[in-house]
C-alpha cells in the first residue's frame, strides 16, 4: 500500500508587508491576513523542479526501454527525465508497487508522440504528457484534491517545456492511482491506471477501447 504524506501546511497568521508607496498605503506596508503556507518538501516551483533534476542521484536508477520505439523520433530523448521523475516521485509516496518507467514512457508516446508541444489539443491540453488545464490548477492548490504534494507558479505555457510537464504529468499518475483504486476497490493494473489518467476508467463509451489502444501498443514493445 501506498503510504500517505501528512500533510504539512502552517497558518501564517496576520503579518506586515512591504508595497509600493500609495494613497491606500502612504508608509507602504500593509496587513496581510492569515493564510496556509506550504512547507519546504511538500511542493516545487519551476526553479525547485530543475535543481531537483539536476541533483537526484543516478546511481541505480531505473531507465525505461530503449530503441525500441523507433517510429518516434525522439522516442528516447526523454528517458532520463522520465526515470528520475518516475524515481523521485516513488520515492516520495514510498510506492508499493513502484511506478514503472516504461508505463510513463508508453504514456507519453500515447499522448503526444513524443512532441514536446503539439498543437491539436492545445484548447484542452497541453505538453508532452498532455496536462488539461484544470489539472493544472488541481496540481497547484494545496487545499485541492493533490494537496500531499503539488506545484507553485507553473504557468500554461510552461507546460511546452518536458522538463516542468514531465514531473507534473509524473505526479498526476499518482493522484490517478489514488482515484483508480478507491473506484475498483483495488490497486489498478498498469492499463488501468493509463484509463483514470485519460478519465476514461469508467466510461463506457467506444472512444475506451480506442484510447487505450496506442498506449498497449507502445507498452508491448518497451517490454520485448
Amino acid at each position: 500500500m501506498e503510504r500517505k504524506i501528512k500533510k504539512r501546511t502552517t497558518i501564517v497568521r496576520e503579518h506586515p508587508r512591504h508595497v509600493p508607496v500609495s494613497k491606500k498605503n502612504p508608509d507602504g506596508i500593509t496587513i496581510v491576513d492569515r493564510h496556509p503556507r506550504r512547507l519546504p518538501g511538500t511542493y516545487l516551483d519551476a526553479d525547485e523542479i530543475k535543481s531537483t533534476f539536476k541533483k537526484h542521484k543516478r546511481k541505480g536508477l531505473v531507465y525505461p526501454a530503449t530503441k525500441r520505439l523507433k517510429e518516434y523520433k525522439n522516442a528516447d530523448k526523454y528517458d532520463e527525465l522520465i526515470a528520475i521523475w518516475t524515481d523521485y516521485f516513488n520515492k516520495k509516496f514510498d510506492a508499493n508497487p513502484p511506478l514503472d518507467p516504461d508505463v510513463v514512457k508508453a504514456l507519453i508516446g500515447s499522448e503526444s508522440g513524443f512532441r514536446a508541444d503539439p498543437a491539436e489539443n492545445r484548447k484542452i491540453a497541453l505538453g508532452i504528457i498532455q496536462i488539461t488545464k484544470p489539472t493544472l490548477k488541481i496540481l497547484q492548490d494545496p487545499g485541492g484534491e493533490a494537496k500531499q504534494f503539488t506545484f507553485k507558479d507553473i504557468r500554461q505555457k510552461d507546460l511546452k517545456d518536458p522538463a516542468v510537464s514531465i514531473p507534473m504529468g509524473i505526479r498526476w499518475l499518482f493522484r490517478k492511482r489514488e482515484t483508480a483504486k478507491s473506484k475498483l476497490k483495488r490497486t489498478p493494473n498498469h492499463e488501468e491506471l493509463i484509463l483514470e489518467y485519460k478519465g476514461l476508467l469508467k466510461s463506457k463509451s467506444d472512444y475506451k477501447k480506442a484510447g487505450l489502444k496506442k498506449y498497449r501498443e507502445l507498452y508491448e514493445k518497451l517490454k520485448k
